[in-house]
């Protein structure tokens, strides 16, 4: 696009000096001949401005269309890659169970474990790329229920707690007298994929803590860890569907949590952002605008 801004400003400049020309003629009285032979003379950067600005843009078009099918083919990859682990080893336990591998009591509930496990990782992925597709196809609707600040933090704490207790967490809150803030109840689900995250990125005997405050500009909400963190050139893309700092950070979750957040934030007009450090941990930080 720079390159063609000097041709398109040529034209612009001489389409503009041309139709000067043109009515400072008319006004000073000149005749029709003369000022049609001016105008003759427009024409020029005239067709010159309207083809470059087509080329433009269908440089521009091809462009965002080689893009739009890259993302897809990045989205479907990482959707297959994401699926297989459960799938395989679904396939493999009931292999096993069908042709009497395994038949001994606790070799099968450990079977029957696995493969719940399995099942309900599938039925996550499934339901987080569901509402992702929903939020990428229009905005949330206006809604008509209303939660407040507090409601949205204990429900999303109560979801997350069992993790947390069993890697020997410590949760926090700080609400700041903004408890009973209106808010969305979308974002018990944001606070929910943003604490979850912080537990998974955790080691045992770490703190993760969510605050609260209003001000004029709205809302804000945050979340951080003690965790593990992220190195600078893992922030652009951590919002990005499926995207993983490294293949460690694989193992939990269905890879959408994070982009869904970010996708409900900017469905409510508000913005999120991230600041990390390796080895100190994250903060989650969620401005939506006050609407209550």
């Amino acid at each position: 696009m720079r390159r063609w801004r000097p041709l398109l400003f040529a034209g612009a400049a001489g389409l503009l000096a041309g139709g000067a020309t043109i009515g400072a003629a008319a006004l000073a009285g000149m005749p029709g001949k003369e000022i049609f032979h001016l105008t003759l003379l427009v024409l020029p950067p005239l067709a010159l401005t309207v083809a470059v600005g087509g080329l433009v843009w269908k440089r521009d078009a091809a462009a965002r269309e080689r893009m739009i099918e890259r993302q897809r083919r990045d989205l479907i990859t990482a959707i297959s890659h994401d699926l297989r682990t459960p799938l395989a080893s679904l396939r493999a336990m009931a292999e096993a169970i069908d042709e009497e591998v395994v038949d001994d009591p606790e070799t099968m509930r450990r079977y029957a474990g696995e493969m719940r496990r399995s099942s309900a990782s599938l039925a996550t992925l499934v339901d987080d790329l569901f509402e992702l597709v929903q939020l990428e196809a229009q905005a949330i609707e206006v809604e008509s229920r209303k939660a407040t600040v507090s409601e949205v933090v204990e429900s999303a704490l109560a979801a997350c707690a069992p993790h947390a207790l069993r890697k020997g967490l410590h949760l926090e809150t700080r609400l700041d007298g903004a408890g009973t803030v209106a808010c969305s109840p979308h974002l018990g689900r944001v606070l929910q994929n943003l604490i979850q995250n912080a537990i998974r990125h955790t080691p045992a005997d770490g703190t993760v803590r969510v605050e609260a405050e209003r001000d004029r500009a709205g809302l804000h909400l945050v979340v951080s860890d003690t965790g593990e963190g992220m190195p600078p050139d893992s922030l652009d893309r951590v919002f990005d569907p499926f995207w993983r700092g490294d293949a460690a950070r694989g193992g939990e979750g269905s890879g959408l949590g994070l982009a869904l957040s970010a996708r409900i934030v900017e469905a409510l007009g508000g913005q999120i952002r991230v600041e990390s450090e390796p080895a100190r941990g994250s903060r989650f930080a969620v401005l939506v605008p006050d609407r209550g």
